[in-house]
């Protein structure tokens, strides 16, 4: 769950951290309107989840109102690392004379930092042609990042001894940002030091833990607004499996839409991924991916509904490794309630069934008692129920 730079910002910003005052654009004359409220030279920023913006041109700087509507005008519509600019944060600028960079992420062990004297557009580059200006260290998790050894950590960097005590306390601070927002990884880059030595939060771009938003109301809405395959947004389908993974209790489903005909109802891991290539092989083409830990009836259900719902779809493959803590019912049990609800006939919409494992034969006896779903024999492989599946949706209609 990837905040954006808005976002991230007003997590910072509210935890009183020295981030320049901002907000979000959606169209030209919104972005010069907030430029004359904040007054000053102005950063129009592309607001997606990429970075090297500036160098791709998705940041301007602009020194009045009608300056920053063209600015906006020009980045609005953009496609930045396949994604298309719907918004731009436009944003108080900050005169930068030195640019410093700072991430917290997690390594094999512990939560990790990286700081560097040598922040800005180019950090990719710096990491592959001068590792040595990465100052690298992990943070003990029950104490935190303490000032004294983020001091250590930018002297290590070759940062000034004067700027030293401002850059660690800033990154002990945010460092206890990150820990509160549940967050896997938070990039601030760059801090920028302005002439008189003061410091300021110039990018930021956080993600956290999909599994931590109950207690983070303000970000409940993430991933309905996120990207689809290639940049696209979501559609209704694959909003509505967001919108059910958060409602109902229990496991995840996730849920993503591709331009084929035959569903699949898939776990994650690599047996949803060895079915994805099997149909691929067998000269087909997946209608959706799928990725499942259900728990409860509900989120199973949902993602049935989404395959069964979209028109590209023209038949189904429920293709499950060997269950061992799930029964099969719960599985069948969820196929039946979506199929009466989306009122599905198996007969002329093709279902393969490959659920083995724990209450298989009460299963197939719920199975049986619709007409037309197609349950493979016992043992049969991955491979068998996608050549079904396959030969079923080409046989429609022949």
């Amino acid at each position: 769950m990837r905040l954006l730079e808005d976002r991230a910002k007003a997590w910072l910003r509210a935890r009183a951290l020295p981030v320049p005052e901002g907000r979000v654009a959606a169209t030209p004359g919104e972005a010069g309107a907030i430029a004359r409220d904040l007054g000053g030279r102005i950063a129009v920023k592309a607001l997606v989840a990429a970075g090297r913006r500036g160098k791709a041109g998705g940041v301007r700087l602009a020194e009045d109102g009608e300056a920053v509507e063209a600015a906006a005008r020009a980045i609005l519509g953009m496609e930045l690392a396949g994604q298309r600019t719907a918004r731009v944060y436009v944003e108080a600028a900050v005169e930068i004379a030195a640019e410093f960079y700072v991430s917290f992420g997690f390594g094999r062990l512990a939560p990790q930092v990286v700081v560097s004297r040598r922040g800005g557009v180019d950090i990719e580059a710096v990491s592959a042609s001068d590792p040595g200006a990465l100052v690298t260290a992990d943070i003990d998790p029950l104490r935190g990042l303490r000032i004294w050894d983020a001091a250590d950590l930018w002297d290590r960097a070759g940062i000034e001894s004067g700027l030293v005590p401002q850059l660690a306390t800033l990154t002990a601070r945010l460092y206890e940002a990150f820990h509160a927002a549940d967050a896997l990884m938070l990039e601030v880059n760059p801090i920028a030091v302005t002439r008189d030595a003061k410091l300021f939060v110039v990018g930021a771009m956080m993600e956290i833990d999909d599994n931590a938003l109950f207690r983070h109301a303000a970000w409940r809405d993430l991933g309905l607004d996120d990207a689809g395959p290639g940049g696209r947004p979501l559609n209704e389908r694959e909003r509505a499996v967001v919108a059910a993974d958060r409602k109902f209790p229990g496991g995840a489903i996730r849920y993503t839409e591709l331009p084929g005909d035959i569903g699949l109802f898939v776990s994650g891991g690599g047996a949803g991924l060895l079915q994805h290539d099997l149909v691929l092989a067998a000269g087909a083409r997946p209608a959706n991916h799928s990725d499942l830990s259900p728990a409860t009836i509900e989120k199973p259900a949902a993602l049935f509904d989404a395959i069964f719902a979209n028109p590209g779809a023209k038949g189904m493959l429920v293709g499950m490794n060997y269950l061992q803590l799930l029964p099969c019912t719960l599985i069948i049990e969820a196929l039946l309630v979506s199929l009466r609800r989306n009122q599905v006939d198996p007969r002329r919409f093709p279902i393969v069934l490959r659920v083995f494992g724990p209450k298989e034969d009460e299963a197939r006896a719920l199975a049986a008692s619709v007409p037309g779903l197609r349950y493979m024999r016992a043992g049969a492989s991955l491979e068998e129920a996608v050549r079904e599946i396959v030969a079923a949706v080409n046989g429609i209609g022949s």
